[in-house]
């Protein structure tokens, strides 16, 4: 291998690449980066064996060749390089990299030794507005479990079906739906990928934001993510997800609708005081208010007053503030209404700037 490569394209194409790298391993060669130069082209790729990245950069390249290198001291190396280009020549398992003011000798292991990652199948099944997909991703991953006991929960829902993506995800106490609508009809495809997946393909498209348009395809247990020159391979969580559509209320007893910035704030300050396991809030409606308040035993209590159009009986409700807030803070919208039927059943938050998201969230139990 000999190639040059500028700085930026080097140090872009690791920090693409780097958040996958294994951590904690028994294989050495997971800690390192794949570097392959050919064609006038520099690929960077990771993995960790269950979510694979690759990306490509321009390069002069004057040999082809192939190595690994330890990603932590590569990525250090290229970031605090203030030089404009870099040469990156092969010499047996040891890379030189020189530029105008610095050079360093790294060490790497073969590339024979890389697992392989799979390029994605030629069959695109849906492409997605970035903007699109963004936003429901955003405003989904907030809800997943966060251990594996039941694996499919630690992962989102894709629900493919005509000119309509559904997205879900819950952790069974509360749950996250958001519709995408489609340019063009698909057939119908069910996909779980697991949220840490859903995570790096939002860090991917928070970095390449001049791209507008993603591309998505599959394997039978494998799922792709192609975003420009950069592509995401991922297992997919075997099993069926929840069917929640027997969670969703039919009818609601009392509806209030309020302005989404007083909610959020209140439950903000609200929020302060409820330092319980369950972070517990309550709620009553009024005519024309919400109530929240909260209590804890060693730093007090607190509570805001929400003006709202109320219609039902008055009634009190507690929920897991976090959840509350997870849910506000992943949407901007003018106003929210909570949908209720008693103190014991799924409420439902909906939003006003966006009838194709639905959050449904279990309450807790009122004490005393």
């Amino acid at each position: 291998m000999k190639a040059t490569i500028l700085q930026s394209n080097f140090a872009k194409g690791l920090n693409q690449v780097s958040r996958v790298v294994a951590s904690r391993t028994t294989l050495p060669v997971l800690g390192n980066i794949l570097i392959v130069a050919k064609k006038g082209k520099i690929t960077f790729s990771a993995t960790d064996l269950e979510v694979g990245i690759t990306t490509h950069v321009a390069g002069k390249v004057e040999e082809d060749g192939e190595i690994t290198i330890p990603a932590r001291l590569l990525l250090d190396f290229i970031s605090n390089n203030t030089d404009e280009t870099i040469e990156l020549v092969l010499v047996d398992t040891k890379i030189h990299l020189k530029s105008e003011h610095y050079e360093a000798n790294i060490s790497g292991i073969s590339a024979e030794e890389f697992p392989t990652i799979p390029n994605p199948p030629e069959d695109v099944f849906c492409s997605l507005k970035r903007s699109d997909f963004v936003d429901a991703i955003k405003k989904v991953a907030i809800a997943p479990a966060n251990d594996e006991t039941r694996p499919v929960l630690a992962g989102i829902y894709f629900h493919f079906n005509g000119k309509v993506l559904t997205m879900a995800a819950t952790d069974s106490y509360r749950l996250a739906e958001k519709k995408v609508n489609l340019e063009s009809s698909i057939p119908e495809k069910k996909l779980i990928v697991p949220s840490r997946t859903m995570t790096e393909v939002l860090r991917l498209l928070s970095a390449l934001e001049n791209i507008e348009e993603i591309a998505l395809s599959s394997t039978e247990n494998q799922v792709f993510f192609q975003i420009g020159e950069t592509h995401l391979v991922s297992r997919v969580i075997e099993g069926a997800f929840p069917n929640y559509s027997q969670i969703i209320p039919s009818g609601y007893k009392v509806l209030a609708k309020e302005d989404y910035r007083e909610f959020l704030a209140a439950l903000k300050m609200t929020s302060l005081f409820a330092k319980d396991a369950a972070n517990n809030i309550k709620i009553k409606t009024t005519d024309q208010n919400l109530i929240i308040s909260s209590a804890h035993a060693q730093s007090g209590d607190a509570t805001s007053k929400v003006s709202a159009e109320v219609s039902g009986n008055d009634m009190e409700i507690a929920f897991n503030a976090r959840y509350l807030l997870d849910a506000l803070q992943a949407v901007s919208s003018k106003a929210v209404t909570l949908k209720l039927n008693d103190s014991s059943s799924a409420a439902v938050l909906e939003f006003d700037q966006d009838k194709n998201y639905l959050y449904i969230i279990m309450p807790l139990k009122i004490e005393g």
